[in-house]
């Protein structure tokens, strides 16, 4: 029988620049997804759901589109979709963590405009051009490598599709950056910890946040990676940023 090797502090440790990082993470959500909607209420005070619900208005849906929902998670952001006023046709959620597409299941029950499937977002199991709405939330800081990620939605989408993205950015200079950086390198893994007794994975979350990006930096990613017409709004007094680009054709 092969040795079974038991997980020492390196293999739970994730560094959000690290270029192979996707296994880690997976394994991380895997371990907190029990208490991924808990925690995510209690870092955002409950805005999160708004900051979902003014994004996928920011997708400008006519009714009948097909959504890609990446990094799922537990199903809010494919939830609020299937629900527009204007639904879609069809919404595909994808995550690579299986244990959190059982929740997105229990969210999803009933509506059968929703299907759930897991996929990396840097290698996708779908043809070129079939969606009209690509949506991403809080997952792009995810990536292994961003570029891949991007590229990938492009292929996916058709021309004048719309990508939409949801994520923390680095906070403002002056007091509210000061106290957001305060809040997301001290006190978010703590609270994170206390509530969901893993001792690492909040402190790669908030890690994630301060080296990902500012909202400048991934609207020219978006850009280099064959979007058009790439605006970004800031909420939640610049802390949170999103994304809106069209598909080229």
């Amino acid at each position: 029988m092969p040795e079974v090797r038991e997980e020492t502090e390196e293999d739970l440790v994730v560094d959000p620049r690290d270029p192979a990082k996707g296994r880690k993470v997976r394994t991380m959500f895997a371990g907190i997804a029990h208490r991924y909607d808990l925690i995510n209420r209690l870092f955002c005070a409950g805005r999160d759901q708004a900051w979902r619900a003014r994004t996928v208005r920011m997708a400008g849906l006519e009714g009948g589109e097909r959504v890609l929902d990446l990094c799922c998670g537990t199903g809010d952001f494919a939830v609020k979709f299937a629900k527009s006023a204007k639904a879609p046709s069809l919404v595909v959620g994808c995550d690579f963590t299986p244990e959190m597409l059982v929740l997105a299941r229990k969210k999803a029950k009933g509506l059968n405009n929703i299907e759930l499937a897991a996929a990396d977002a840097l290698q996708l199991p779908f043809p070129d051009r079939v969606f009209d709405v690509v949506s991403v939330g809080f997952g792009v800081r995810n990536f292994e490598k961003i570029d891949t990620g991007l590229s990938e939605i492009a292929r996916v989408l058709k021309p004048g599709g719309r990508l939409v993205v949801l994520d923390a950015t680095p906070g403002p200079k002056g007091l509210v950056g000061r106290l957001s950086g305060f809040y997301i390198r001290h006190l978010m893994p703590r609270l994170g910890r206390l509530v969901s007794g893993n001792p690492y994975a909040y402190s790669y979350l908030s890690n994630s946040i301060s080296a990902f990006a500012p909202a400048e930096e991934l609207a020219a990613d978006m850009e280099r990676a064959g979007f058009e017409q790439v605006t970004f709004s800031r909420l939640n007094f610049g802390t949170v940023a999103v994304h809106v680009g069209t598909r080229g054709g």
